[in-house]
Order: C-alpha cells, then structure tokens, then sequence
C-alpha cells in the first residue's frame, strides 16, 4: 500500500529540485554572458569554461596588483619555508595558507589541460618521468598555468596551443 505522506514528501522534493536545477541554469547562462561579455583572453586556453575563467577572474580581481609572476604565485599558494641559525631548506611544499578557491579552480581545470593538451601533456609526463608524484606533477603543471594566465593576462595577448612551450 503506497504511503500519501511519502509520496507527498517524494513530490515536494521534486519540486524543490526542479525550481533549483532552473535556477541553476539562470545562473550558469548569466556567468557565460558575462564571460562572453569581458572576452577575456583566459578563453584561448583549450579547456577553461566561462565559469572557470570568470572565477579565475573574480579571485586574481586585479592583475595589475601583482608585479611578477612570482608574487601571483604566492598569493595562490604560498611556498613553506623554513630557515633556521644552521639550516635553510632548499624544496618546500605549499603551506595552503593562499588563496584556496583559486587554488582549487587550478587544480580542478588542470586534469582536462593536461589531457587534451599536448604541451602540458608532455610536460605532466617529463615529471613523472623524474619520479614525481601525481600530484607533484599536477602541481608543477598548475605553476606552468599560472604564469601562462599571469602573461595573457598582463599582455593581453590570446594564446595559441602550439605556442604554450
């Protein structure tokens, strides 16, 4: 015997489902009209969204506040250094202590990079090759998209994929 209170409670979450899986695509095509709208150059690179991009975008906010490379670098994920009177490490790791959700964007548009791209490709394989991990070489490719987003950014220029070595 069907239970009224179960399928009422079934049909309330459907519901409550559908009106965010809309709103949901509201919000998905406003991100790609603004996208399109800034035309930024972070586009050209095979594999970033319209939400990928806007949210690189969003979390670097202004790239002229960052005078190099490096300095981009450390906002996304500060290198772990320590240093005592008789000792100074020469390899850290990240501390997380910089901007997580960049970070993570990074780290999330990466795999598609690496596995459509044959620069990255290429490059993801030679760390391997050295004995780095996975995730060390995902991390080493990550750096390489930093400073490919820092110049087009900076530039302005649009990138073309046989030109990314």
């Amino acid at each position: 015997m069907p239970n009224i209170g179960e399928e009422y409670a079934l049909e309330s979450h459907l519901n409550q489902y559908m009106l965010l899986s809309k709103g949901l695509t509201k919000v998905d095509k406003k991100i790609e009209e603004f996208s399109k709208k800034t035309n930024s150059p972070i586009l050209t690179i095979p594999e970033i969204s319209h939400t990928s991009c806007i949210t690189i975008l969003a979390e670097i906010r202004c790239i002229s506040n960052f005078n190099s490379v490096s300095k981009l670098t450390k906002y996304i994920d500060t290198p772990m250094h320590y240093e005592s009177s008789q000792y100074e490490q020469r390899h850290s790791a990240i501390t997380k202590k910089g901007n997580k959700y960049l970070r993570k964007m990074l780290y999330q548009v990466i795999t598609p990079v690496i596995n459509n791209n044959k620069v990255f490709k290429d490059f993801y394989d030679k760390k391997i090759s050295e004995g780095k991990s996975h995730r060390c070489a995902q991390g080493h490719c990550v750096r390489k998209l930093i400073r490919i987003l820092f110049h087009i950014l900076i530039t302005g220029e649009l990138i073309d994929s046989a030109k990314l070595v």
